[in-house]
């Protein structure tokens, strides 16, 4: 999976939000068939504790240029949120 990873951003110590395409068997295995498919990008969060560990889909990008634009809303987000 990693070889397809496409935009990646850490959430806290355990946890990813990232961008990518997946296999079909990912896909499949985190229940999200039902978005259309295993073709395209899926926004999903990746959580590294071993008991609740593994790769949720959120959703499935429209484009990649939406893959883009989500990123950069996300990381703005860290900036001041209430500039003078």
């Amino acid at each position: 999976m990693d070889d397809d990873l496409f935009l990646t951003d850490r959430l806290d110590d355990y946890r990813s939000i990232c961008v990518s395409t997946l296999a079909k068997t990912t896909v499949e295995e985190a229940e999200a068939i039902h978005l259309g498919g295993d073709k395209g990008y899926f926004i999903y969060e990746v959580d590294d504790r071993p008991a609740s560990g593994g790769i949720h889909v959120l959703a499935k990008v429209a484009s990649v240029e939406a893959a883009f634009r989500l990123f950069e809303l996300w990381r703005g987000r860290r900036r001041d949120p209430h500039p003078a």
